[in-house]
């Protein structure tokens, strides 16, 4: 990006987005400055915070009177998010009863003793409860497949355990109100490392320090509404040409020169870059429609091609 003139700018909190006559001219970030764009703006956050929290009031009305009131409505957010703990290691997880390769590791590992306890997992924290009972996760040690990410010797494992973000029976009270205070957070996370343990018995040894973070503190590290790292569910009624609504499915909104891309907007969450990628070629077709569409038509030929005349 920087080859081709691009600047990229960190720590720089956007705190609005500036409209003038109905269309996106810019950004203006905490402590005031204000960054113009040339063609639009491309927005990477969900809706539901680029329209009801960035944006004047006003300025979305007079482009659609009826969007804010859908956004509240129709996006919908079943408080499943998740508590993150990594974990630095001195040897790798051995699963000892479990016929262990080393294979194992590399991907993302499911720990739950039975299809029952994983729909727990993922119900429970709709109605503010912690599934922590007999805790399932995903587990990830990114250090098997790229060693170079910790010192010789040493792994990193992170393991994703889904939690509430408000705690039922909980509100106002703890870390953004959400009932999560750091008492909690460890008392969980320790529920979860001894799960763990009855599959790796070698962990508690190997665990040379650890960092939990509860999905309120994780919701505003990342800056999740709600601490949904999908922006929002990734749920049938919110997939595809609903994603994130209708009117919004096609990666441009009704403010000219705005456009929308990220987990909220479709294919989904998960690191794809497909959301990016057809942001990118939407907000390129209003730049050179007649170029973009050509470029587009030999891309999907070339495609095709390829799949139709594919030697094995």
């Amino acid at each position: 990006m920087q080859s081709l003139g691009g600047k990229v700018l960190t720590d720089q909190r956007v705190e609005n987005v500036l409209i003038d006559d109905g269309r996106a001219v810019g950004v203006r970030v905490a402590g005031g400055v204000e960054y113009r764009a040339n063609c639009g703006v491309i927005s990477n956050i969900d809706a539901k915070r680029l329209f009801l929290h960035l944006m004047d009031k006003s300025d979305v009305d007079d482009a659609d009177p009826n969007l804010r009131e859908r956004l509240e409505r129709r996006i919908v957010n079943n408080n499943e998010t998740i508590l993150k703990i990594d974990c630095a290691l001195s040897e790798p997880l051995r699963f000892e009863q479990y016929d262990h390769q080393d294979d194992y590791l590399i991907g993302s590992v499911l720990i739950a003793d039975s299809v029952k306890q994983v729909e727990i997992a993922h119900s429970e924290p709709s109605i503010g409860r912690i599934p922590d009972a007999d805790p399932s996760m995903y587990v990830v040690m990114p250090t098997m497949l790229d060693p170079s990410m910790a010192p010789d010797g040493k792994h990193t494992l992170w393991i994703e355990f889904f939690a509430p973000y408000q705690i039922e029976n909980a509100e106002g009270t703890g870390l953004y109100g959400t009932g999560w205070t750091d008492e909690l957070k460890h008392k969980v996370a320790d529920r979860v490392i001894d799960k763990l343990a009855d599959y790796a018995p070698n962990l508690k040894n190997a665990i040379i320090a650890r960092r939990v973070e509860s999905p309120a503190e994780l919701g505003a590290r990342l800056g999740a509404l709600k601490g949904n790292y999908y922006h929002i569910d990734m749920s049938l009624e919110q997939m595809v040409f609903f994603r994130p609504l209708p009117e919004l499915a096609n990666y441009k909104t009704p403010i000219e020169g705005l456009f929308l891309s990220g987990a909220g907007t479709h294919p989904g969450g998960s690191i794809s870059g497909m959301p990016g990628r057809n942001c990118a070629r939407a907000f390129l077709h209003t730049q050179r429609p007649i170029a973009q569409t050509w470029k587009d038509a030999q891309e999907s030929l070339k495609s095709t091609v390829g799949s139709v005349f594919r030697i094995p």
